[in-house]
């Protein structure tokens, strides 16, 4: 079982019988959060036409809301490893509501920054890491894979659903009435997830010491890594619809490309997560990588060809998948999974940084020279992080602690 011993209970929690109601908590939380930002796609193009402006400046939207996102995850990942999960996510709830609301009563492009690349990117930021965090306290060391794993599913059936939801409620009822409904699904499911949290008190001397992190090799190479992968993970979320409509691509698929790699992450994830720790996650991680890059490679290639497009999502998923699935488990070996919430809430702030330049920089670059150089950019730089994926990661300056 995860050691415990440091952890006091302050106030409610959630019952220690039945920890995958946890796992329950945290896979709806994700869904909703992950699946509306990572719907943005379909919404970038009725954003832009709305407010009268092209790509660049909206496509910087959800370069702000990744950046946010991690953000929030890196504050947020120590504060639920100290004082555990329910009180971050029932901020995130009322942050998302607030966001998308904000968002669909905006009357110029800049309050959007404020609310949806702000409040919507933090309450992500808030959920994520420390439901990670909580899986890792309330489940065995046998139990956990699988329970990370349906934590991530959940990931990947929210970005399977929200984007193929948001594109019939646009057609329907359009963007900004969209949002305010997310925002009533938001509140009543994230609230819902929070009543599942835990509320322990660490004590901060038996957390480890961020500053440590900054002197491990084997960490500071797996964060540039990430880094560098940002631009070309995020690059697909962004404009896999506009770049198929563009194509001509009937705009349903168009829109359903990213969750079709979605729906191919929801089946890997399983597939991850019944491996357990029967395979090396660090070679997960470079196998993922290495998915990841093809993805893009076959986008470049794909000449809008719909059927091309599919295998490029597929392929993506898969990466994405085995990525985030293995990514814990090699922190957790690390580190130890006392500080698991607050590590890979740091970790993820390195594709924050991706993300943050990746989708934005992509945006003018399609704006000034169209599609084609703006995905071989992101090729680059996936390929450059494979490579350091690939490095040595061997280092003894941070023990871990279990």
């Amino acid at each position: 079982m995860p050691d415990t011993s440091d952890l006091t209970p302050s106030g409610d929690s959630a019952d220690p019988a039945a920890p995958w109601s946890i796992a329950a908590a945290a896979f709806a939380a994700n869904f909703v959060t992950f699946g509306i930002l990572f719907s943005f796609g379909v919404f970038l193009t009725p954003i832009a036409d709305d407010f009268g402006t092209t790509t660049g400046p909206v496509a910087a939207l959800f370069s702000t809301a990744i950046s946010t996102y991690y953000l929030g995850g890196a504050i947020g990942g120590r504060i639920g490893d100290r004082f555990g999960a329910r009180p971050l996510v029932a901020v995130a709830a009322l942050a998302m509501s607030g966001g998308l609301l904000g968002t669909a009563w905006s009357s110029a492009l800049w309050q959007t920054y404020a609310a949806f690349g702000v409040l919507v990117g933090l309450a992500t930021g808030f959920c994520y890491p420390s439901m990670i965090g909580l899986i890792g306290r309330s489940f065995s060391e046998r139990q956990r894979p699988a329970a990370m794993g349906f934590l991530l599913v959940g990931v990947g059936a929210g970005t399977l659903v929200m984007p193929w939801l948001g594109h019939q409620l646009i057609s329907v009822i359009g963007w900004r009435q969209t949002y305010a409904v997310l925002a009533a699904v938001a509140l009543v499911v994230i609230g819902w997830a929070a009543t599942r949290g835990d509320r322990v008190r660490t004590s901060g001397a038996r957390l480890m010491r961020i500053s440590l992190l900054a002197r491990s090799r084997r960490f500071l190479l797996f964060f540039a890594a990430v880094v560098a992968i940002g631009p070309g993970f995020y690059a697909p979320v962004a404009f896999y619809n506009d770049y198929a409509v563009d194509a001509g691509v009937a705009p349903g698929l168009a829109a359903g490309l990213i969750g079709i790699s979605g729906a191919t992450s929801v089946v890997a994830r399983l597939a991850c997560g019944a491996l357990g720790d029967r395979v090396d996650p660090m070679w997960l991680c470079r196998a993922a990588f290495a998915c990841l890059t093809a993805a893009l490679a076959i986008w470049w290639v794909s000449g809008g060809s719909a059927a091309v497009l599919v295998i490029s999502a597929v392929t993506h998923g898969v990466g994405w998948a085995v990525w985030v699935t293995a990514t814990p488990s090699v922190l957790a070996e690390w580190y130890g999974v006392k500080n698991l919430g607050g590590v890979i809430g740091i970790y993820y702030t390195g594709l924050g940084v991706g993300g943050l330049v990746g989708p934005a920089v992509c945006g003018f670059v399609i704006d000034a020279a169209g599609f084609g150089p703006a995905i071989a950019l992101v090729t680059v730089t996936s390929l450059i992080a494979l490579g350091l994926l690939t490095l040595p990661m061997r280092d003894g300056a941070v023990a871990s602690s279990s």
